[in-house]
């Protein structure tokens, strides 16, 4: 019995798991018997079970859209193949914000960081660009009982079999697998002409099996059994290698070449990996039974910051195996850099080894023994540059000096750092170039206190991205330098108690460089450059005390200009105390508001933007008694910026303005860049409130209202054409004319492209008074917020019905009453296999529990359907009864994954079952009036949620 348990599990839908329930119905044991056993064998349950796949693809959703609304999320995961609700998908995205967005953080999810540091930081990009695959990767080992078989793929050299050892590794250190796991690799092209061969490596065979077969041989599944089998090149296989693969992937089961009767167990997960596209490469039976997929991108996609730590660590290799020292020239590296390498990792790896071979024997012939890698030492590039310009200019910025690596492990990444950080260098430099130039003395220590001025902020802010601990400080910098740092700290804080452990790190950095230029009877910069700003104050004076002591107990002399700097650093991390700020308060329908505010938080590293999720089914009333409440709460007197997704929350900010009494302005259609720009602006300018909305507008290019009051705009047509005067006008009277019923109340406007060479802002402004509707001209604007017609379309029949269809669709839904007899209660969505009786029966006796129509409607209803087909032409039914047995008007809404016969000829996926009274002619009119629009229907049926299908019909 544990046995057949563990083969149902490990051959489940990974993302629709069994429950126990369903376990046994296939076991034929009772449901306690089933979590008795799973929990003997250390199974979690079908939720657990389900969680890593799940959470992997929620970030993955994130990446991409990361203000995504839970009913979206929850459609786009039960898109790929998961049987999700809302409310769970809230839970599950709070977990996944609690763990992987949120960064830094010390919790654990699937394993613990130093786990993660341990194994996959030796894949480069694990904690940057492929951070997204390697969280895949783990997620794949971790699920039970045996892992998740998995397909990687990307372009050739790009790392596939390197990240499947790192999996096969980090295999070893969990509880499912163990540190003694088998792992083989199997490369497919050697076989891919040959299935018998195939047959025989993969499941071995019998003696006597085929001519030759002198003794049996066990074959790579089988001593795989319990580990990892890295199939290479899996798009080479034929189809029917593929299809051999198919038993063992669901069954656990194989058979030797030459076997009839035995049937041998082995219960192992599959890495697979290609360069082709699966899609196309791979038989879809064979991609449906491998659920995780990661992509690792070609060299090219990667960042310069990710390709500048691989050549640095392929030198490295080289050093430690030369044993020697190697300085790689600046141009070399950039060269390195800007070059597109078609054979990515695996030929850049190749050229730095011949490059390198060929500087040993040129500085080896001259006699050096270091060795430096020149222009000269490259041989013939491929020449595959990338001229993309925004790239060069990155290259440039991150590029500042030569490379010197050493032959023991990451020293190439020490010497980096002090390139980084020393100041002293590039002011200097800078000093010379002044001085040559002829510039001022007063000009040249006004240029150079801004120029050190920069550089330190910039390398704090690096620091303040960088976790490092004591002794990895200690192993960069050295014992000496760190302790002279640390005494400087403590006795800083003694003085200052705000000041944060943080400085250490910088600090000692620049101890050691300083220290450095000492000892090597070098000059440090000129007094007034680095003490002007800092002398007389706080921080100044307790830093000259600070290096008094340092020179007292170590004997070494730091120049004045350090005490400058050492007071630089005082001063920058010291708590900052409160200042009182514009408050920034988000708020939407649905759960939109709070994830925009934490996203934009995470990123302007603050915690100042609130967000207030209001719910669907509040009252105006309501909705405006919580934002009244968090507006008083977070108001520290300068005011709210109001941030509503929607313009129908406009008219709150009026009502605050009052409760706060302070200003308040509110901007609609609020999205993610707009709260992370009003949070920076509120944060750390001195902006007014007036100011940071006009400027959100200006920078933004988005359609805001800033207003206290709910603004009611008028509907619009904009006729555009170059002047606004000529086919602009001609348009406007054209549509005045032949479509004069569709457009009461709706105002035509004729506009210009010579208005503003920004489309966007002539858009921006007829928005101020207007809501557009659509967009008719003689040249298309490429404005996607609004339906475009040409026209060469208005002046024929089918652009004047396209624009009638576009009018219709906004008074009906300005116009919608659905909502009064549709709610989520009375919608079923329905995947399993289902027939007539059983939808209607289910939608009346839903319709009878709440209340709506009598027990006898049910009989009604079937005496219609028995007197005349309720089908329409367009797969949609209406099955109803007697308006006299109606108490409450209401229609049930089903939707079918599968279509169904209703009359023995039509085809019907949706049905409406209608119980309506005499009086609601008007419900009928609205939703036939919905049921005759095409794409309105299309979007019903594509629908995956409940919510998804009220919002449509309301």
């Amino acid at each position: 019995m544990e046995e057949l348990l563990r083969t149902l599990i490990m051959n489940e839908n990974k993302k629709q798991p069994y429950t126990d329930e369903r376990l046994s119905e296939k076991l034929g044991i009772n449901r306690e018997e089933v979590t008795n056993l799973r929990k003997k064998l250390n199974i979690p349950d079908s939720r657990n079970r389900r969680k890593p796949v799940i959470l992997a693809d929620i970030e993955n959703i994130f990446k991409e859209n990361p203000d995504i609304s839970n009913r979206a999320l929850a459609k786009c995961l039960n898109d790929k193949g998961y049987n999700i609700a809302k409310y769970a998908v809230a839970k599950l995205r709070d977990e996944v914000e609690q763990y992987f967005v949120k960064e830094n953080s010390s919790e654990k999810i699937i394993m613990n960081e130093e786990e993660n540091n341990n194994i996959f930081k030796e894949f480069i990009g694990s904690d940057g660009s492929l951070k997204t695959q390697i969280k895949i990767a783990q997620a794949a080992i971790q699920y039970p009982p045996k892992g998740l078989h998995c397909l990687i793929y990307g372009p050739s050299g790009v790392g596939k079999s390197y990240l499947a050892e790192l999996m096969h590794k980090y295999a070893c250190t969990i509880d499912i697998f163990g540190e003694n796991t088998p792992y083989f690799e199997f490369n497919c092209a050697d076989y891919a002409d040959n299935p018998q061969l195939l047959l025989a490596q993969l499941f071995g065979y019998n003696k006597g099996a085929f001519t030759g077969a002198t003794d049996s041989k066990k074959g790579v599944v089988e001593m795989c059994d319990g580990g990892i089998l890295f199939l290479d090149e899996v798009h080479r296989l034929p189809p029917e290698g593929q299809e051999i693969l198919f038993y063992l992937m669901d069954k656990g089961k194989f058979r030797r070449l030459g076997e009839v009767d035995t049937e041998r167990k082995s219960h192992l997960m599959v890495i697979a990996a290609t360069t082709e596209d699966p899609q196309n490469s791979l038989l879809l039976t064979f991609r449906r039974r491998i659920p995780m997929t990661i992509e690792i991108p070609a060299l090219k996609d990667r960042t310069i910051s990710e390709k500048l730590q691989l050549i640095s660590m392929f030198f490295n290799w080289e050093s430690i195996r030369l044993k020697k020292k190697i300085c790689i020239r600046e141009d070399v590296l950039k060269k390195l850099l800007i070059e597109e390498w078609i054979g990515n990792v695996g030929q850049l790896k190749s050229y730095i080894q011949v490059c390198c071979a060929k500087a040993f024997l040129e500085n080896r012939l001259l006699g050096k023994d270091d060795i430096i890698v020149t222009l000269n030492s490259l041989t013939e590039l491929p020449n595959n540059i990338n001229k993309n310009k925004k790239q060069i200019e990155e290259i440039d910025k991150t590029i500042s000096g030569d490379l010197y690596v050493f032959p023991d492990k990451n020293s190439y990444y020490k010497k980096k750092v002090f390139q980084d950080w020393d100041i002293y260098d590039k002011i200097e430099k800078k000093y010379i170039e002044m001085k040559e130039e002829g510039l001022s003395q007063e000009k040249i220590v006004y240029d150079l206190s801004q120029e050190i001025e920069t550089s330190f902020r910039k390398n704090l802010k690096e620091a303040a991205t960088k976790f490092v601990s004591m002794s990895e400080v200690i192993k960069i910098v050295g014992e000496e330098a760190f302790n002279i740092t640390k005494e400087i700290y403590e006795y800083c804080k003694s003085k200052l108690p705000d000041l944060e452990e943080g400085i250490l790190f910088p600090l000692s950095i620049h101890i050691k460089t300083a220290l450095e230029r000492i000892r090597n009877h070098k000059s440090i910069l000129s007094t007034d450059l680095v003490i002007a700003k800092q002398i007389n104050t706080i921080e100044y004076n307790i830093a000259q005390e600070a290096v008094k002591n340092i020179e007292k107990y170590h004997y070494t002399l730091l120049p004045e200009e350090e005490i400058g700097f050492i007071a630089m650093y005082i001063k920058y991390f010291q708590k900052q105390k409160k200042e009182t700020k514009i408050g920034v308060l988000v708020i939407s329908h649905g759960q939109v508001a709070e994830g925009m505010a934490n996203v934009a938080n995470t990123i302007m590293g603050v915690d100042h933007a609130v967000g207030l999720n209001l719910n669907l089914w509040e009252t105006p009333e309501q909705m405006k008694k919580r934002v009244i409440e968090k507006a008083v709460e977070i108001n520290e007197g300068k005011g709210i910026l109001l941030m509503a997704d929607m313009g129908s929350l406009l008219q709150i900010g009026e009502e605050v303005e009052k409760a706060i009494n302070a200003p308040c302005k509110t901007v609609s259609r609020t999205d993610t860049m707009m709260v992370i720009e009003a949070v920076r602006k509120t944060m750390w300018t001195e902006e007014s409130l007036d100011e940071i909305v006009h400027s959100i507008m200006e920078e933004t290019g988005k359609n805001i209202f800033s207003s206290d009051k709910n603004i009611k705009r008028k509907k619009a047509i904009l006729c555009l054409c170059v002047t606004g005067e000529g086919a602009a006008k001609i348009l406007s009277q054209y549509i005045s004319k032949h479509i004069s019923s569709s457009i009461n109340g709706i105002s035509i406007l004729e506009h210009g492209y010579i208005e503003n060479s920004d489309i966007a802002k002539i858009f921006k402004k007829v928005e101020e008074k207007y809501e557009i509707l659509a967009v008719v001209g003689t040249i298309n604007p490429e404005y996607e917020k609004y339906p475009f017609i040409s026209s060469e379309e208005i002046y024929k029949s089918y652009g004047l019905k396209k624009l009638r269809q576009i009018l219709k669709k906004n008074e009906l839904k300005e116009n919608n009453i659905l909502s009064d007899v549709i709610n989520i209660d009375t919608i079923f969505i329905t995947k399993d296999n289902i027939f007539k009786d059983e939808v209607i029966d289910n939608s009346v006796q839903l319709m009878i529990e709440k209340g709506y129509v009598k027990e006898e409607f049910l009989l009604s209803v079937y005496k219609r359907e028995g007197m005349m087909t309720t089908a329409l032409n367009n797969g949609i039914a209406i099955p109803h009864g007697g308006t006299e047995l109606v108490t409450k008007p209401v229609i049930c809404v089903t939707k079918l994954d599968k279509p169904i016969s209703w009359d023995g000829i039509t085809m019907v996926d949706i049905i409406f079952t209608l119980g309506l009274t005499e009086n609601s002619k008007k419900y009928f009119e609205q939703l036939y009036q919905i049921i005759s629009d095409d794409s309105l229907v299309n979007q019903i049926r594509k629908a995956k949620t409940k919510e998804e299908i009220l919002s449509i019909l309301t």
